[in-house]
């Protein structure tokens, strides 16, 4: 699979794609190095790049259905086709325990519109009024979401892409303010 997509030669030396992918560890690291790859966060805005990363980390399970607006929903889709082109790939490379619908299904958009808005502005009780998940898992969610834009931010340097390490800085900055990032909430 590693060498279908780039990340390393035939000879098994580790490409400049493989050492982007190698930045990551919070998230699935072939879709985000592939979104990477394929300019999937260049056109997108900070706020938007931030609510696409949140899919790429596991969330609380929910059983809320989420109605995404036309900015977040392009970007989604694009995810998801993505996923799909890697689990297909991985079929075909005959690797075992992988479904197509499963693995896409992982990527799920639950708290997409609540970490957009976060990114935009919101106050925590205004997004904590988007959503049943609890306030404690939102927190731990953007803490995760923080530091996935760091690895996303190294990747994107990886690559030789400043302009896009300098989005990804600039999203990071979006999200890392309030109660979420509080030291303390004794304080």
């Amino acid at each position: 699979v590693l060498k279908k997509l780039g990340c390393i030669s035939e000879n098994g030396v580790v490409l400049t794609k493989g050492r982007a992918t190698c930045e990551i560890d919070t998230a699935d690291e072939l879709v985000t190095t592939e979104l990477l790859f394929a300019g999937g966060f260049q056109s997108l805005n900070k706020h938007q790049c931030v609510a696409l990363a949140s899919v790429l980390i596991q969330s609380d399970e929910t059983k809320e259905v989420v109605k995404l607006k036309e900015e977040l929903s392009r970007p989604l889709l694009m995810l998801q086709d993505t996923a799909k082109q890697i689990a297909e790939l991985s079929i075909a490379c005959k690797v075992e325990g992988i479904q197509v619908e499963d693995y896409t299904a992982k990527f799920k958009p639950n708290l997409m519109d609540v970490v957009y808005a976060w990114s935009k502005g919101s106050t925590f009780a205004e997004i904590c009024q988007m959503t049943e998940v609890y306030e404690g898992s939102i927190i731990r969610h953007i803490r995760r979401l923080d530091e996935f834009l760091t690895q996303l931010r190294s990747a994107s340097k990886k690559l030789g892409d400043e302009e896009l390490a300098q989005k990804f800085q600039e999203a990071q900055e979006s999200v890392r303010r309030g109660i979420i990032f509080s030291n303390s909430l004794y304080l």
